[in-house]
């Protein structure tokens, strides 16, 4: 009766540490550097470059509530130039700009978390 008591909690305790690490390989974090192809409220493509420098194979993005896309601008503050983030619209950005982006994929397809553009005019 003893080794049932120890035995059924370190069954379960180990089924969940099953399930938590089975619940990890879901999910990948992933980043990618690259130009904008096009952007619209639900999604996001982009054509990222290689380890090499050359451009690869264009991926698709989802983009969600939760998404958060960012352009960098420069300000002047105390005579200093400083370099700001700015949130934007992804329907705001145009192709061919620079881009970063950090995205997950998983069961559900490639999801951005968060992209930080350059200005069109610093290509």
């Amino acid at each position: 009766m003893s080794r049932l008591r120890i035995a059924l909690p370190m069954a379960a305790l180990l089924l969940l540490a099953g399930l938590s690490w089975a619940a990890d390989k879901d999910s990948t974090l992933l980043t990618a550097t690259g130009t904008v192809d096009k952007a619209d409220k639900t999604s996001l493509t982009i054509t990222p470059r290689g380890r090499t420098g050359r451009f690869e194979k264009s991926i698709t993005l989802k983009l969600t509530g939760t998404s958060n896309v960012s352009l960098l601008t420069t300000q002047k503050r105390a005579g200093k130039t400083i370099n700001v983030q700015r949130t934007v619209d992804a329907g705001d950005l145009s192709a061919g700009q620079n881009i970063a982006v950090i995205y997950t994929t998983g069961p559900a397809g490639s999801v951005v978390l968060a992209a930080v553009v350059q200005p069109a005019s610093n290509r």
